[in-house]
């Protein structure tokens, strides 16, 4: 009962600052690799999955930032976080299915869903920017 709880606060907390429950397959191709590298809990998964996707669609579609720090601060109060470095990002990086990086899901500058192919280095800027928040 207690994980659903955690769950449903995640989705809520995206949707309090997107302004809309969470796209159909957002945090992928995030969710894909941490899933396979990382056996612990799934909220974990999900908050560094949504905290990437997050990123990137600040830097490549116009996603507030403002709205990216106010739900990577709320997850970070309300939610454990595992931890990896550099060294990881092509193992984290070979774990994810090409179709995902072809047309990953990411919000735009309204909130609005739209899909974009993402680069290598754009994925390892996210990596970066979630091991140094």
């Amino acid at each position: 009962m207690e994980e659903k709880e955690e769950k449903s606060s995640i989705a809520r907390t995206f949707e309090q600052i997107t302004g809309r429950i969470p796209p159909k397959g957002f945090g992928e191709p995030f969710i894909t690799a941490f899933s396979a590298l990382y056996k612990g809990d799934r909220d974990e998964i999900t908050v560094a999955a949504y905290t990437c996707s997050l990123f990137l669609s600040a830097i490549l579609t116009g996603f507030p930032t403002a709205k990216l720090h106010t739900f990577v601060h709320n997850v970070q109060e309300n939610h454990r976080h595992f931890s990896f470095n550099c060294k990881m990002y092509d193992t984290i990086l070979a774990h994810m299915k090409a179709e995902h990086l072809t047309s990953t899901p990411l919000l735009n500058c309204d909130s609005s869903p739209i899909t974009r192919k993402c680069r290598k280095e754009e994925i390892f800027e996210a990596l970066d920017f979630y091991t140094n928040r």
